[in-house]
């Protein structure tokens, strides 16, 4: 039975989000400008041909650390070939200057009811979360964002994604050409590791992995004076040009290379350490990495739907000791069961991250709702069931 302090902070918890929920009402004017600037620059009408979904949208959870979860579900539907309209509502457009969300809602039009042509054809899809049949769309799925229970039969999860900027910047059109290129180093890290922002993962319970700062420790302490630190652009240069079989690490405390370059780094290394993140284990880069032919090193694979298996998609470990041992086996890797990795973790980025296979099974019958938010559910029940 949950603790009188657990239970008081639930509570807070879920007046928070009440208040900021409904602090439009407050914010009336602002919400007002929001809407009138994503109107006045919404895109032109779409081709006749094209597919057409719905957005109806009220509450703010879905918009994620930072607006990255709406971001990442409107590029996964546009990638995938959707053309996005979205009802205008002021409660969920709270939040639109917010930069990601801005983004997102530009790739979109507002549907006003009121203002059908005559030609009127319904849309393919509606995803909401306030109603389960939209009269104006031939399909409903509804939207999830809760975390407490776990999910259901005929949930479909979403994948977790890029860093926005990687969608914005069209990176995830030169997938292919990543893929191909020349792989000069063994194991890469890139990404700030420092004690103090990453010494525990602050709001995840459900699963216990070491936390980035002792995974990169622990590794850079493994390889030694072999390890590669890079700290400068003439330093990255050099590096680039020349076959290293240990460790290359980039900490972002002390040198930054533009973000242009971020995916054509991970695509020049056989394995990337995918340490965790800072509020939740599941990172982006861990995504990047896999999206390029990156074979992921991690401890959360098991946070993946489905989860990605080691030794066909992954390397995956368990503690310091198991980190060690996996530090070794990629050490002594050979060629060959590296290739078949590879294509493994491609294998699994176009089945179940991509956006033409999160729209695939997004109109498949069996998906009755979309879950925003799968990795934060309960662990048993993360693989998704026939519906």
């Amino acid at each position: 039975m949950p603790s009188p302090l657990a239970n008081l902070r639930r509570f807070g918890l879920a007046f928070e989000r009440t208040v900021k929920q409904h602090r439009w009402l407050l914010r009336y004017a602002h919400c007002q400008r929001v809407f009138h600037g994503w109107s006045e620059a919404a895109p032109e009408d779409p081709p006749a041909q094209s597919r057409r979904c719905l957005l109806d949208l009220r509450r703010i959870a879905s918009d994620g650390e930072q607006g990255r979860r709406f971001h990442a579900l409107v590029m996964l539907l546009r990638r995938g070939g959707y053309d996005l309209a979205m009802v205008p509502r002021l409660a969920f457009l709270q939040t639109g200057h917010r930069t990601f969300k801005a983004t997102a809602l530009a790739e979109t039009r507002p549907f006003f009811e009121d203002q059908l042509p005559a030609d009127f054809r319904k849309f393919d899809l509606c995803l909401s979360d306030g109603t389960r049949t939209h009269r104006h769309a031939r399909r409903t799925v509804p939207v999830l964002t809760g975390t407490k229970r776990p999910l259901q039969p005929g949930d479909l999860p979403m994948p977790y994604s890029f860093f926005p900027a990687v969608w914005d910047n069209g990176e995830d059109r030169r997938f292919e050409a990543y893929r191909r290129r020349d792989r000069v180093w063994r194991l890469f890290f890139g990404g700030h590791c420092s004690q103090a922002s990453y010494r525990r993962i602050k709001k995840y319970t459900r699963l216990r992995p070491l936390d980035r700062y002792r995974v990169v420790c622990e590794v850079h302490r493994y390889f030694a004076d072999s390890t590669l630190s890079i700290h400068s652009d003439q330093q990255l240069e050099s590096a680039q040009q020349q076959r290293h079989e240990a460790f290359v690490m980039i900490d972002n405390a002390t040198y930054r290379t533009d973000a242009s370059r971020w995916l054509g780094l991970l695509a020049q290394s056989d394995f990337f350490l995918a340490a965790p993140g800072c509020d939740y284990p599941l990172s982006h880069n861990a995504i990047e990495a896999i999206a390029v032919g990156t074979i992921p090193v991690l401890e959360y694979e098991s946070l993946f739907t489905p989860p990605l298996r080691d030794g066909e998609n992954c390397i995956a470990y368990r503690g310091i000791d198991g980190l060690r041992h996996a530090v070794a086996r990629i050490e002594t890797m050979d060629e060959d069961d590296i290739l078949r990795l590879r294509r493994g973790v491609i294998e699994y980025y176009e089945s179940h991250l991509s956006p033409t296979a999160f729209c695939r099974d997004l109109q498949d019958q069996s998906t009755r709702r979309l879950h925003l938010f799968p990795y934060l559910t309960p662990a048993a029940t993360r693989t998704r069931a026939a519906g």
